[in-house]
């Protein structure tokens, strides 16, 4: 299973340079969704075009293993500076989607994770970086199950809006929509207890690839110009490439030693 870490971060990051073109698109930075700027700032289009490019070389970086684990914190600060800063004043306004943009900062942090520290061996700072790298994945999987047991809420909260979102071809909207709400608190929760959170990363990645192959890609298909399903698209493939590195990494030796 640990095979799953490289094609995770090649997911991972396809997902993220489809968002920075999409920023660029848009001229303003969208991933997370966040809400508009204040009237009055002008920092668009500069700011959407400069952090599309960050993010593209950023993601590139961590497919080719050059400062891959910079690349991912720098990705991370970036989501962090310009979506959940400006989620904060308006949170319950949208907060589905503010808990999207901090599961997708968790989500870099798990992916700066997979990468080990250079030049650290045992004899410098080992530990210390085994203590890092459990932190990391410790605060990414309680962003991500914040996220999922928020968007399991939503799916009982406004059952008719997620019922209208599925595609026609596919029967029992109204079984569908409970059941992936049940689903995502499964694992959500199951992020949060160490015993849980290797299969949990798993079955969370595989049932967001499912999402993304049986409703995302039929959406864009039938609409390729509505910018929030080809937002819905990116961001799928995101968290798939993100919980394939998590139930890589865990998979990957002792998970007791990745648990603080």
């Amino acid at each position: 299973m640990s095979k799953l870490i490289i094609p995770g971060r090649f997911i991972y990051s396809a997902g993220i340079i489809g968002l920075a073109v999409l920023c660029m698109i848009s001229k303003d930075f969208i991933v997370g969704r966040p809400p508009q700027w204040p009237a009055g700032l002008k920092i668009n289009p500069a700011l959407a075009y400069i952090s599309g490019v960050v993010l593209i070389i950023a993601a590139i970086a961590i497919i080719l293993k050059r400062k891959a684990r910079l690349a991912a914190f720098v990705i991370s600060a970036i989501i962090f500076f310009f979506s959940v800063l400006r989620h904060l004043p308006n949170f319950m306004n949208d907060w589905a989607n503010a808990y999207k943009s901090l599961a997708l900062v968790g989500g870099s942090f798990i992916i700066a994770a997979s990468f080990p520290v250079q030049g650290v061996t045992k004899d410098s700072g080992f530990k210390a970086n085994e203590r890092q790298r459990a932190a990391l994945i410790t605060i990414g999987c309680i962003l991500l199950a914040a996220f999922f047991i928020a968007c399991g809420y939503a799916h009982f909260k406004f059952a008719g809006f997620i019922e209208s979102y599925i595609p026609s071809y596919i029967p029992f909207h109204v079984f569908w929509t409970y059941f992936c709400g049940i689903c995502l608190f499964a694992g959500g929760i199951g992020l949060l207890i160490p015993q849980t959170r290797r299969p949990a990363a798993l079955l969370s990645g595989f049932m967001i690839l499912g999402w993304f192959l049986l409703l995302h890609i039929p959406r864009l298909v039938a609409n390729i110009n509505d910018a929030s399903d080809r937002m819905g698209l990116c961001e799928s493939f995101t968290l798939v490439g993100i919980f394939f590195v998590l139930a890589g990494i865990l998979a990957g030796g002792d998970e007791s030693s990745l648990v603080i």
